[in-house]
């Protein structure tokens, strides 16, 4: 049957249509029609299913392939891994607050929100490919699940990738991609991610109401754009809230 949503997004390219098509299979492989599949149908079946054409098909399931979700294997067909299926919070991929925490069926929300201007040490002149005394925005905040403080958040952005700006004036309480997106026109494709378990400052440990030894897991990123150039350095401080996962391909 024909996805109409594929269909309407047809003249929106090739990667956007492989994107929805990822999105669509994983849909049905979770809770439709390949629920209880151990394989999936032929690259043609597919095809004529969703109403696209091979090619996309062909980028969808590399796509899924990479991300462990399937294995396309010679002779046999393309096989589900429904044990990567079921993991809902992997390192591996691209982590969002609020998505990951919805995924744990609480709501997300933020407060303490302070921003302000610092100059790069060298430490964060190093990390963001900046020289020292660079000005750099620094975004603090906490983030619940309900009521309940689950991820202490830093993130410091040059600020020079928002020119001539005046950044007071604009609105960086939201979700940090977005703002790179549409206020510096950068769009993170990769990160390189240190993870290290933390204690915390005083002030981090009294915001997340954490017991006397309790530590927290700290991922202490830095996020490249498309053209390779850091663009932000994030500091994420993680409760055992959170179960995580990380998904190693082997071949």
């Amino acid at each position: 049957m024909k996805d109409p949503a594929l269909a309407s997004s047809s003249r929106l390219g090739g990667a956007v249509i492989s994107d929805r098509v990822v999105a669509s299979l994983l849909e049905e492989l979770s809770n439709g029609r390949y629920a209880q599949a151990d394989r999936l149908p032929a690259e043609v079946d597919l095809a004529t299913e969703l109403g696209v054409s091979r090619t996309v098909i062909r980028d969808a399931l590399s796509e899924m392939e990479r991300a462990g979700y399937v294995e396309r294997v010679r002779g046999i067909g393309t096989v589900v891994n429904r044990a990567v299926l079921g993991l809902r919070s992997r390192l591996d991929q691209k982590l969002e607050y609020y998505p990951l925490i919805r995924s744990f069926g609480s709501y997300p929300h933020a407060d303490g929100i302070q921003v302000m201007l610092l100059r790069a040490d060298e430490e964060m002149a190093h990390a963001l490919a900046l020289e020292v005394g660079e000005e750099v925005i620094c975004i603090k905040k906490r983030i619940l699940a309900d009521t309940t403080p689950v991820i202490y958040s830093i993130d410091y952005l040059p600020r020079s990738l928002f020119g001539n700006r005046d950044y007071t004036r604009i609105d960086l309480t939201g979700d940090i991609f977005e703002i790179l997106e549409q206020e510096c026109h950068q769009q993170i494709s990769s990160n390189v991610a240190h993870l290290k378990a933390s204690c915390g400052d005083d002030s981090i440990r009294a915001a997340m109401r954490l017991a006397p030894g309790e530590a927290m897991l700290l991922l202490d990123e830095v996020c490249f754009n498309r053209l390779c150039r850091p663009v932000m350095r994030s500091l994420s401080y993680y409760t055992n809230f959170f179960d995580f996962s990380i998904l190693r391909k082997l071949l």
